[in-house]
């Protein structure tokens, strides 16, 4: 079977929820899924425990792909509507806020001796041509900022990628947040985003 693992974050900081969580179980809930063969593992934000998370859900899924989601609104200069494709993950952090551990990590290598850049391995232009045309403001980025969704990106590209497709997409807010996008409109993306990805490892 096809089975995509499908990832989101908890809340954080001031975020008292978390749409790359909150969406997915949305989309479950609505039956969005259905038709698919889909799982689901919900991620610390922290640097201790996200990787961790994430190795535990494939090592028990056994995934043929995983799509990781997080929620871009924390970054500067990201529109409040737009679904970002992430191209790329890079060795370091470099946020200076804490996680929810209260940990720092500033300026700091993710994995000494591993190469600067990774490549996301998801089918980017399918998933890019699949939202627009669905109606979704969709776009490639090719930074996934220096907080927890480039170090799980990072962590899992180096762990899974030459595996099984793996990568990272970043979603905005949802309008209760100050986004432009309904919990429901954006657990249609999500589930959109599943289905292109189950189909690209399907064929």
């Amino acid at each position: 079977m096809n089975r995509v693992l499908l990832t989101g974050f908890e809340p954080f900081g001031d975020w008292s929820a978390n749409p790359s969580w909150d969406a997915l179980q949305r989309a479950e809930n609505l039956g969005l899924f259905d038709s698919l063969e889909v799982v689901f593992a919900r991620i610390p934000v922290t640097y201790a425990g996200a990787y961790d998370a994430l190795a535990r859900a494939v090592h028990e899924h056994q995934p043929k792909a995983v799509v990781s989601f997080g929620l871009h609104g924390g970054i500067k200069g990201r529109g409040a509507d737009v679904i970002y494709v992430e191209t790329t993950a890079r060795n370091r952090d470099g946020a200076g806020k804490p996680d929810n551990a209260g940990i720092v990590r500033a300026a700091i290598a993710i994995d000494d001796g591993s190469p600067p850049e990774l490549q996301s391995t998801l089918p980017m232009s399918g998933l890019i041509g699949a939202l627009k045309t669905a109606g979704f403001n969709a776009q490639s980025s090719d930074d996934a900022g220096a907080y927890l969704c480039n170090h799980l990106f990072y962590r899992g590209a180096l762990a899974f990628r030459e595996r099984i497709p793996y990568g990272f997409i970043h979603v905005p807010p949802v309008e209760s947040q100050g986004g432009k996008l309904t919990l429901d409109q954006l657990a249609h993306a999500m589930s959109l985003i599943a289905r292109v990805t189950s189909e690209s490892i399907a064929s």
